[in-house]
């Protein structure tokens, strides 16, 4: 495996050479394969043009992310990119941190293109049915989504956030995940299944975490490593940390569940049919989503700061499924949306 890590160190390095000057345009491309990026933009954007691949896109979101930190830990001995650095493997080459986040994960599979890779496939395969009469047109969605997935790779490692070996495993599983995960997405099921799917994302994740701690595996190695050779020490960010994830996957899957079970569900599910209703539905979702991110967590303690995630997650479904289309009804267009 050494042999992998060290190829991979040296097409950081030709990267970082060729690509010298457009480090801004790379960073950004990494901002949107960000897993973050799928609940605040991706969701509340696809939810806005069509309910049901909305949900379909959240589903998949937080059942892959729970997924891919389990397969982190399971995979304990993959190396992160800062283990180059203990390892002394980068003596040869001169490798430049571009990030102003530190990863504290285990390098393997990459979230960023698992997760948003299996999120964003069952888009690529509406549009592209959507498309089908359409001629060459129809394989538009395929080639955007392949050129996003191959931008994301090549920043995640062009940043040290990654090896090469590991966003392709994160492309791979990704893809294959979007396929399997599309067919369980709970659209009818009741309140109880989305709470109880929330408690089994949290406590099965602290479970896992607490059975291989006493069995000797440390699962904070590569925490210790970001914050050992990370540039800037508040770069280590509590949002990167592993049960970030998990109260986000836990607490969007709880919002979901009280968000497809409010009494308002049914009389706000108007099929958007006109553009502008569209937009005004995304701006109000991307509003409320960025007044919630807004508010500052208390990190008084690692507890505190988890609960406050699961809270403000769990908010988030509520914010682009029932409040935003409540405010655009009432205020914008009154009762004139179609029933579905």
């Amino acid at each position: 495996m050494d042999k992998v890590h060290v190829a991979g160190i040296a097409v950081a390095n030709v990267l970082q050479t060729h690509l010298r000057g457009s480090e801004e345009f790379w960073l950004w491309v990494t901002y949107l394969g960000d897993p973050a990026c799928v609940f605040l933009i991706y969701f509340p954007l696809v939810y806005s043009y069509t309910r049901r691949l909305g949900v379909t896109v959240l589903w998949l979101a937080l059942i892959s992310e729970w997924l891919n930190l389990v397969l982190k830990w399971f995979l304990f001995g993959e190396r992160p990119f800062w283990w180059i650095f203990e390892s002394g493997k980068d003596s040869d080459v001169k490798l430049k941190q571009f990030s102003s986040t530190c990863e504290t994960g285990p390098g393997s599979p990459s979230g960023h293109c698992m997760i948003t890779g299996s999120a964003l496939l069952p888009v690529v395969i509406f549009l592209t049915k959507q498309w089908s009469q359409r001629g060459t047109y129809r394989f538009i969605p395929i080639f955007l989504y392949s050129l996003l997935m191959m931008g994301i790779a090549v920043s995640r490692v062009l940043i040290l956030a990654h090896f090469p070996h590991q966003v392709v495993a994160g492309i791979i599983t990704g893809v294959f995940l979007g396929q399997v995960l599309e067919r369980t997405v709970p659209r009818n099921r009741s309140f109880g299944f989305f709470a109880l799917a929330s408690l089994l994302l949290l406590f099965g994740a602290v479970f896992i975490n607490w059975v291989m701690t006493v069995s000797g595996v440390d699962l904070s190695w590569s925490i210790h490593l970001a914050t050992k050779w990370c540039s800037k020490p508040e770069w280590v960010h509590p949002e990167t940390r592993p049960f970030s994830s998990v109260t986000r996957s836990a607490g969007n899957a709880l919002g979901l569940g009280l968000a497809l079970h409010c009494p308002l569900y049914r009389s706000l599910q108007g099929d958007n049919t006109r553009w502008l209703e569209r937009g005004v539905d995304l701006l109000f979702s991307i509003l409320f989503l960025k007044i919630l991110l807004f508010v500052p967590l208390p990190a008084s303690s690692p507890a505190v700061f988890y609960a406050s995630n699961f809270l403000r997650h769990s908010l988030c479904p509520l914010a682009v499924i029932i409040l935003a289309p409540f405010i655009k009804k009432k205020i914008c267009f009154g009762n004139t949306s179609k029933k579905d």
